[in-house]
């Protein structure tokens, strides 16, 4: 706070003892506001700062000489060259890039998960020893056929033929038709051919007759043998007329068989040789087995 004061002065003169009152002076107006109290710093507070300010320069110079354990002439320039180290720099190729590459894409892939090996299956027990037949030895085989043989003969030989072993039998018979037979087929006995025979002469037809057991055909009842073909026909729609079924045509004539027979060729050669003169009849001529 200001304050402003005035005290009355008296002014005596050298020559007179005699008092007299004198208005103050009027100071400059600079000097008219004056603070009442104003307290100076104390010394030790100014002492502290500048110790202060010492300080912090020191620590300053010897940060920026380097006396931290840096070299104080370093410059910037030597400072960036030591932080980069040109002697340690390597220029990669393309195929050492790749390689750092790879070496990067396998590190960061996961892991393979662990592969799971099931159990061994225990062994099936082992199969039974099967002993394998014996080679089977090939035998060439050979063929000889005997042709002009009548009935009786082509049914002997064949049954020759096919009591050896491994030999096989084929009749062909060929047969030149010189008659045409007209007939009713065998009966199971001879009681049953002589019924039929009298049911078909009650029905008014007489021309007939059965051939007895101990004939070619036996228990057959036969109703006529002709000279052709049509004279056959017109014999069985006659007796058809009379009402008699059952009446059938067969052709008849001089029948040959011509008898192939097959087997090991060395077995065949030697029986054919025998079969050869027992039917001196018959014709010996080759054939495919």
């Amino acid at each position: 706070m200001v304050t402003l004061t005035w005290r009355p002065t008296t002014a005596t003169s050298p020559a007179s003892s005699k008092t007299t009152s004198t208005r103050p002076k009027r100071w400059p107006r600079r000097w008219r506001i004056c603070p009442k109290s104003v307290k100076e710093p104390s010394v030790p507070i100014l002492r502290f700062l500048i110790i202060l300010l010492v300080l912090v320069n020191a620590i300053a110079l010897a940060a920026w000489q380097g006396w931290f354990g840096q070299d104080g002439t370093r410059s910037e320039p030597e400072r960036v060259t030591n932080q980069l180290k040109p002697e340690q720099i390597q220029v990669l190729d393309d195929a050492a890039v790749a390689a750092l590459q790879a070496e990067a894409r396998s590190a960061a892939a996961p892991a393979p998960a662990p592969v799971v090996v099931p159990p061994p299956e225990p062994a099936p027990p082992p199969a039974p020893v099967v002993e394998a037949p014996p080679p089977v030895v090939s035998v060439p085989k050979a063929c000889v056929a005997f042709a002009g043989l009548d009935d009786e003969a082509a049914d002997r030989l064949t049954r020759q033929a096919l009591r050896e072993p491994d030999f096989t039998a084929r009749d062909k018979a060929t047969t030149d038709v010189t008659s045409w037979w007209v007939h009713i087929p065998a009966h199971p006995t001879k009681d049953a051919a002589e019924r039929r025979a009298s049911e078909i002469r009650a029905k008014g037809w007489n021309d007939l007759f059965v051939v007895g057991e101990n004939g070619a055909r036996p228990l057959t009842i036969s109703l006529g043998l002709f000279k052709s073909e049509a004279s056959a026909k017109e014999q069985v729609r006659r007796i058809q007329a009379k009402g008699v079924r059952g009446v059938v045509i067969e052709e008849r004539g001089d029948t040959t068989h011509r008898i192939e027979i097959s087997g090991p060729a060395e077995a065949l050669i030697e029986r054919a040789a025998e079969w050869a003169g027992a039917y001196a009849g018959a014709t010996r001529e080759d054939c495919l087995p």
